[in-house]
Parts: structure tokens; sequence; C-alpha cells
């Protein structure tokens, strides 16, 4: 292939990448309010036939749509661009605050020992991220204590 031809098609393979990742987030996230795919469309000024084409990254979301999407579901842009295993909704990081506080309200209370113990647990899990470097941060912290 020429290098037009090949440039084209990464283009169209990004394309197609995008699309699905944005539909599969604007669906986990209507989902996720338990909102039903009629419901939704109805609230997007959709046919149901092409919000599940825009779900299945068949088709692209117009920034018309995009922006509806936004709005009814409280989520931001860049987590409809990012893949599911990266994306937190505005819902997620607000529940995440408070289970924050939670813990760290409970970790008050904890003996010395106990804290040893946690801190153990929670390199355990945090090595499941560790094994595809995806959280360098937490690798940083682990790493100072040792």
């Amino acid at each position: 292939m020429e290098k037009g031809a090949v440039k084209r098609e990464r283009m169209r393979n990004d394309k197609i990448r995008l699309d699905k990742t944005i539909g599969s987030n604007i669906r986990r996230e209507r989902e996720n309010r338990k909102i039903t795919r009629d419901e939704f469309a109805e609230i997007l000024d959709l046919t149901n036939n092409s919000l599940g084409l825009i779900e299945r990254g068949e088709r692209g979301a117009t920034s018309v749509t995009l922006e509806k999407v936004i709005k009814a579901l409280n989520v931001s842009l860049d987590s409809l661009f990012t893949e599911r295993s990266k994306a937190i909704s505005v819902r997620e990081r607000r529940e995440s605050g408070v289970y924050r506080k939670k813990v760290a309200a409970l970790i008050s209370h904890l003996t010395e020992t106990e804290l040893k113990v946690l801190i153990e647990t929670i390199k355990g899990i945090m090595s499941l991220r560790k094994a595809d470097n995806s959280d360098s941060a937490c690798n940083e912290i682990f790493s100072e204590g040792e």
C-alpha cells in the first residue's frame, strides 16, 4: 500500500475504535442509571435504532448528541472518550471521595499492627495495577516505605 492509503486506513481504524469506546461508555452510563434505551433515545431526540448504532459503535455520535448525552448523564466529555477500564463518571468520582473519607475515619481507630496488615492488603490489591504499570503513582507510594 502507498503511504496515503496506509494513513487513511489507520485513521479509519482509529475512528472505529473511538466510536466503539464512546458508544460502550454511553451504554454503561445509561445502564448504571437504569434508563432504558427507549427512554434515553427520547431524551436525546433520537430513534431507538440510532441510539443502538451509537452504543454499539457502528455509528459515531454527532457533537450535538454528545452534548445532550453529557447533560443527560451528568458525565464529562473526556469520560466518554476514555476506554472503559479507565473511565470514571462524575458520580463514581463523588462516591470515591465519600469512600476515601470513610476509610480515613476507620483507619484512625486501627492499631499499628492492624495498619501494617491493611498496608499489605492494599499492596496486594495494587499489585494488579503494578503488573501492567498502569499506576505509577501507586508504585511510587509503595516503594517509599520499603
